[in-house]
C-alpha cells in the first residue's frame, strides 16, 4: 500500500476523481465500490459535478455497496443506503439495475449475501474507495475479523456503537451490520483508502507504523497484491 500525502482535501479529491474517470474510460462497465459517510462524500460530490458536465459516461458502470447497519433501510436517515442514494446514486442518475447494495431490513440476509458474493466473483471489483473507522475498521470489518471471509453479518464493536449515533437523527439501538469481506476488498484491482482531517491523525499514524494485522483492519491493505493507495491530507498526516 503506497502512502500519498496531499496538501489539501480538495487536491486529494481531485486525484481520486481522476483515477475513477480513467478507470471508466478504459472499462465503461467497471464495478465500483464506494464507502458511505463523511470522508468519501466530497469525492461523490465531485463525481456528480463531472457527470453534470458530461465529461464521463457513467451509464454502464455497476455500483456495489460496502456495508449496512442491520435493522435500518433506505428510509432511515443515516443508513448507508440512504446516504448513498441521496448523496450519490440519485444525483448521478444511476438506474436501479446498476446498483447492488445491502438491505438492512431484508428478511433473508443469507440470500442477499449469496447474491453479492456471486456478483463479486463473476465481475470482480475494479475499484474500491474506503474510509477508516476510529479503531481502524474497514466497512464493518472490525478488529479481530477473519481476513478470509466474503460478505457476512458482523457484531458491532463497542467503538463502532459509540460512534454510530452521529449518523442518525434519532436514537437507534443497533447490534449488527453486514459488510463485504476483506478477501473481496483485497481482490479489487485498485484500492484507495482515504483519511482526512485532524481527528484521523492518530489512527493514520497507527496504520502507517504497524505491521499488517487483523487487530488493525486497515493495516491489512499492506498485503494487497493489486494497486493500493493510502491517500491522506495534511491534517490527517499531522502525526507522521
Amino acid at each position: 500500500m503506497e502512502l500519498k500525502k496531499f496538501d489539501s482535501q480538495d487536491e486529494l479529491v481531485e486525484q481520486i476523481v481522476k483515477i475513477v474517470s480513467d478507470i471508466i474510460s478504459k472499462k465503461p462497465d467497471a464495478l465500483l465500490c464506494f464507502a458511505c459517510g463523511e470522508t468519501p462524500r466530497p469525492v461523490m460530490d465531485k463525481l456528480v459535478e463531472v457527470r453534470r458536465n458530461g465529461e464521463i459516461d457513467f451509464s454502464r458502470v455497476r455500483l456495489l455497496g460496502l456495508d449496512e447497519w442491520i435493522g435500518v433501510g433506505r428510509g432511515t436517515v443515516g443508513s448507508c443506503s440512504q446516504m448513498l442514494y441521496d448523496d450519490f446514486f440519485r444525483p448521478m442518475k444511476f438506474r436501479t439495475d446498476q446498483i447492488n447494495i445491502f438491505d438492512g431490513l431484508s428478511k433473508n440476509l443469507e440470500v442477499d449475501i449469496k447474491n453479492v458474493n456471486q456478483i463479486v466473483e463473476e465481475l470482480g471489483i475494479d475499484f474500491v474507495l474506503l474510509g477508516i473507522g476510529m479503531n481502524g475498521h474497514i466497512g464493518l470489518n472490525e478488529p479481530g475479523f477473519n481476513p478470509d471471509e466474503k460478505a457476512h453479518v458482523v457484531e458491532l464493536s463497542d467503538m463502532t456503537k459509540k460512534v454510530m449515533p452521529k449518523y442518525f437523527d434519532q436514537k437507534i439501538n443497533l447490534q449488527q451490520g453486514i459488510t463485504l469481506g476483506f478477501s473481496q476488498l483485497l481482490s479489487a484491482q485498485k484500492i484507495i483508502l482515504m483519511a482526512t482531517g485532524e481527528r484521523k491523525a492518530k489512527i493514520v499514524k497507527e496504520i502507517v507504523s504497524s505491521e499488517p494485522s487483523n487487530g488493525l483492519p486497515a493495516s491489512m491493505f499492506k498485503q494487497s497484491k493489486h494497486e493500493s493507495f493510502f491517500f491522506i491530507d495534511k491534517a490527517a498526516g499531522a502525526r507522521l
